[in-house]
């Protein structure tokens, strides 16, 4: 019996230092193995825990990874040491983080045009570049005034997206601005002295700052008379409000009507700088893109569309603009180059060439952040109810401003011999290439990485060159350059779009 049990226990002993035996060799094991394929995610230190599950005491990196820059997409080819064993691996950088950024609330009425999806995200940023900024589901149409949340898609040029819900207020207003004390008038002499918006004020539902014009196109200043005068005020939705009263004509006995020329002329020789200094006082921003941005609203909210005829100079179109606050694009461009000047923001004239059915149009090449934009004022034009302001070539591109480049200086996004076509033309956006997988394989890869020359990599000290297979390494302490890899698709070229505030 003793006997037995003795055995029994003996079994039981070798049966439990077999287990430890097995379980110390497998430990040691998975602690020495190696992984010889691994991805990083662009921007991630390399580190050794990368390579192992448990990292073991004794592994070091024999090749310098310090130089290697992680925030570029790429293949490398590394050494690491562990104990008496040596191992090549594959290190691939890849991209797989969507861009970041921040949704910019919209407020609209109901009858805009809908913004440009990369006007309603901002602080943008990816390792890479972004590729394309569009609505995720197509641009919005309201059919009613409310709140809304609307998804815009990001995507960077190796194909990671993001999606940034905006919040879009839509207005749905059909209310005129209400104009309050418009009473009759009496003229007598020279019209430019007279002020028609004395006690005159205006007030919206929803506009907090309606525009108000008056027009006179009935009116014979030349000719004594009672005419009839309208206000208009013009809210941001397009509603418009009005007020009739009678201007009334009167001249001196003695005097004889002004030979000055009709309402509809350039009419008028009073100091036009004097008036574009005092408006010029409430149009300062904090940096020259916003005073130029307020000068071109004002001039835009201000100012009425009305055809003239005459002689044009540009004292006596701006004179025009700043005391009737009406006229052609002349006018228009008149006003907003002397407030550009008094500013002292370099601008310079454009004019529309060839001529569309045989009439000219004025607008403004404006310097702003060191390059040329297009900045025009005019109102006028039904397909087009707001301003163009710091315009590119292709963003102005339509029937009203063709142009010929040659003539002008290099512009933002142009080329000085730019001419534009007849129609506008859309800009083409780059198509983000499928996001990369990994592969064991480095020869499978399709991991975006820089172009790089298939040579074989010589065994020296220096910075190996490129090599288009995985190969046994030569101990080294320099920084590896990428390895080039056959089936590696390259990444496209991120195009930016100067953005616009038509």
């Amino acid at each position: 019996m003793e006997t037995e049990k003795k055995k029994r226990l003996l079994c039981i002993c070798i049966f439990v230092l077999t287990i430890c035996t097995v379980g110390i060799f497998v430990a040691c094991g998975s602690k020495d193995k190696i992984k010889t394929d691994v991805i990083i995610e662009a921007g991630s230190p390399i580190t050794l825990e990368a390579f192992f599950d448990t990292v073991p005491d004794n592994a070091v990196f024999l090749t310098d990874v310090s130089g290697i820059d992680t925030t570029i997409p790429a293949v490398y080819q590394i050494k690491i040491g562990y104990g008496k064993k040596e191992a090549d691996v594959i290190v691939r950088i890849e991209d797989h983080t969507g861009p970041t950024g921040q949704a910019v609330p919209m407020t609209l009425y109901l009858n805009w045009k809908v913004p440009e999806a990369s006007d309603c995200v901002a602080y943008l940023y990816d390792l890479s570049g972004i590729a394309k900024i569009e609505y995720q589901e197509g641009a919005p149409v309201f059919t009613a005034g409310g709140e809304y949340s609307v998804p815009v898609l990001v995507t960077d040029v190796y194909g990671n997206s993001t999606v940034i819900q905006v919040p879009f207020t839509v207005i749905d207003d059909h209310t005129a601005p209400v104009i309050a004390g418009a009473h009759d008038l009496e003229l007598e002499g020279n019209p430019e002295g007279m002020d028609f918006f004395a006690g005159v004020t205006v007030t919206d539902d929803y506009d907090p700052e309606p525009a108000i014009k008056i027009d006179d196109s009935l009116v014979d200043y030349t000719t004594a008379g009672t005419y009839t005068l309208t206000y208009k005020a013009i809210d941001k939705a397009g509603n418009i409000g009005t007020a009739l009263v009678n201007l009334t004509v009167k001249f001196p006995a003695d005097a004889s009507p002004s030979s000055g020329g009709s309402n509809g002329d350039y009419d008028g020789d009073g100091d036009p700088y004097a008036i574009a200094r005092k408006v010029m006082a409430n149009l300062y921003g904090s940096n020259d893109v916003e005073t130029a941005r307020n000068i071109f609203n004002w001039v835009h909210n201000t100012l009425w569309f009305r055809l003239l005829s005459g002689t044009r100079t540009y004292e006596r179109a701006a004179y025009r603009g700043f005391t009737k606050h009406n006229g052609d694009c002349y006018v228009y461009y008149a006003c907003c180059k002397m407030l550009l000047d008094i500013a002292g923001i370099e601008n310079m004239r454009v004019d529309r060439y060839p001529r569309y059915n045989g009439n000219i149009h004025y607008w403004l090449l404006v310097k702003l952040n060191g390059e040329w934009y297009h900045c025009d004022a005019t109102e006028g034009y039904n397909d087009h109810p707001g301003i163009w302001f710091m315009c590119t070539d292709d963003q102005i591109n339509d029937r009203y401003h063709q142009f010929n480049g040659s003539l002008y200086p290099m512009r933002a996004g142009g080329s000085k011999d730019y001419l534009p076509s007849p129609t506008p033309t859309e800009t083409p956006t780059p198509t983000p290439i499928e996001s990369p997988t990994p592969s064991v394989d480095p020869s499978a890869s399709v991991s975006p990485t820089p172009t790089a020359t298939v040579t074989t990599a010589p065994v020296d000290t220096s910075t190996p060159t490129p090599t288009a297979t995985v190969t046994s390494a030569p101990e080294d302490t320099t920084t590896p350059a990428p390895t080039a890899d056959p089936t590696i698709t390259q990444a496209p070229e991120t195009t930016t779009d100067p953005g616009t505030d038509p």
